[in-house]
C-alpha cells in the first residue's frame, strides 16, 4: 500500500479561539473546604490566646482571692514596714508625700496631728480618729497593688469639726506589684 492513500482523513487541528475559563470545581472547593477550615482555626487559635493569656494573668497576680497556705504564711511572716508621718496645720511635716511598699507587706503607719482629724486610707477602707499629739495607727497588709491616697475627712471635734472639702490627699500609698 502506497502511503499517500486517498482513504485516510486529514488530521484535524485544533486552535485556541479564546482563553479558558478558570476551573470552577478549584474555587468551589476552596470556598466549601478550605476557607471555612482556616476559620474554624482561627477561631480555635485566638480562644486559645485568650485562655492562655487570662491563665497567666490569674498566675501572676496575688489576688486578694489567694486563700494557699503558702500566700497566708508569706503574709504572716513578713515584717512591718512601718512609716511615721506628723501632720501640722493640715499638711505633712517634712514633704514626704509618697509612702512605697510592695504588695504583700505589713505596713503600719503611725500619724501624729497637731489638731483632731478623722483620716482614711481610700481602698483599703482603713479609717482612724486622732487626737492632737497622740500617735494613731494605719495598718493594713498591702495585698492590693496601686496608688491609694490617705486623705482627712474631718478637722476638730465637736461643734468645731469642720469637713475636708477639696484640697488633695494628705499623701499617697503606693502598693507596687511583686
Amino acid at each position: 500500500m502506497s502511503s499517500s492513500s486517498p482513504s485516510r482523513m486529514p488530521r484535524t487541528v485544533y486552535t485556541a479561539s479564546k482563553p479558558r475559563a478558570p476551573d470552577r470545581h478549584l474555587s468551589v472547593m476552596l470556598a466549601t473546604k478550605i476557607y471555612p477550615r482556616i476559620a474554624v482555626l482561627w477561631s480555635c487559635v485566638s480562644i486559645g490566646a485568650v485562655i492562655l493569656f487570662g491563665l497567666l494573668t490569674l498566675g501572676l497576680s496575688n489576688s486578694s482571692l489567694d486563700a494557699s497556705p503558702g500566700a497566708l504564711a508569706y503574709a504572716q511572716s513578713s515584717q512591718v514596714r512601718q512609716f511615721a508621718v506628723t501632720i501640722q496645720k493640715r499638711k505633712v511635716a517634712g514633704g514626704a508625700d509618697v509612702i512605697r511598699v510592695t504588695q504583700g507587706d505589713s505596713v503600719q503607719i503611725v500619724l501624729t496631728v497637731d489638731e483632731a482629724a478623722e483620716v482614711h486610707l481610700h481602698g483599703y477602707d482603713v479609717s482612724l480618729s486622732l487626737q492632737p499629739n497622740v500617735p494613731g495607727n494605719v495598718e493594713f497588709n498591702a495585698k492590693i497593688a496601686g496608688r491609694f491616697p490617705l486623705e482627712a475627712h474631718r478637722y476638730g471635734t465637736g461643734e468645731q469639726a469642720s469637713p475636708h472639702r477639696g484640697g488633695r490627699p494628705l499623701l499617697y500609698v503606693e502598693v507596687h506589684p511583686r
